[in-house]
């Protein structure tokens, strides 16, 4: 199994490492990583064998022990043993009964704005990223910063960047770099096709625009919450537009 290991010394290990153990139960997990990420605001507690605890605000929100071709997650007071993922949806519905009000990500961080779809076509979180233009020119470091974190976050998932060669500058997938500007490679899809943005088209899961489109689930796993709000969420473009598109 292959670790990375963080600044402060946490283990930090890439989701298909596991796929060996957890064998048919890995999609399924992959899945559950990517519900807790994306819907509650948790720390990740990895010990780097087979133990990964999810903390919000201090205390257990799930408990996840990894065995031979499945595993066993631990919310309140029931336990579920998963070996596919026809069992996720009692989890899930587990983990919505068990949840306090505050351990749930604001609605605002999943949503593009409803008032003003259009400012964000592609559905991607332009104004979250702060490998932004916006970034660049108000608070480089944090785009320094994130440009090393996203290296850590989704070497060996969606980058393949060696980390001897990483140079500090990240751009979005869907950002081409010009001399004076950024310009976002997406736009010009739902234009030509007629749409006001690929909500509308509703093709973005098969559509190779978005086949680097980040998962909540691939990111490296024992990251703290606040690494996942800046990491992963504002990336998670196919989740969100499958909510805005079933308000």
């Amino acid at each position: 199994m292959y670790h990375f290991y963080a600044d402060d010394g946490r283990i930090l290990t890439p989701p298909q490492e596991l796929e060996p153990q957890l064998k048919g139960s890995f999609p399924a997990f992959s899945k559950l990583i990517g519900h807790i990420r994306f819907f509650y605001i948790a720390d990740e507690i990895w010990d780097g064998k087979s133990s990964l605890e999810f903390n919000a605000s201090g205390e257990e929100l799930a408990a996840i022990t990894l065995d031979d071709g499945a595993f066993s997650i631990h919310i309140g007071k029931e336990n579920f043993i998963v070996i596919n993922e026809t069992s996720l949806n009692s989890v899930f519905e587990r983990l919505k009964e068990t949840a306090a009000t505050d351990w749930y990500r604001p609605t605002e961080q999943l949503m593009i704005p409803l008032n003003d779809p259009n400012q964000f076509p592609c559905g991607r979180r332009c104004d979250l990223c702060l490998g932004s233009r916006k970034s660049d020119k108000s608070n480089f470091s944090q785009s320094e910063n994130f440009g090393y974190m996203n290296w850590v976050c989704y070497h060996g998932a969606l980058t393949n960047i060696d980390i001897e060669r990483w140079d500090g500058v990240f751009n979005c997938p869907g950002c081409v770099e010009t001399r004076k500007t950024k310009d976002c490679k997406y736009f010009p899809c739902p234009t030509k096709k007629g749409y006001a943005n690929c909500v509308e088209c509703g093709e973005y899961h098969s559509c190779e625009v978005y086949s680097d489109c980040h998962y909540p689930g691939q990111c490296n796993i024992g990251m703290t919450a606040e690494e996942v709000t800046s990491l992963v969420i504002p990336y998670a473009s196919k989740e969100r537009l499958d909510m805005l598109r079933n308000q």
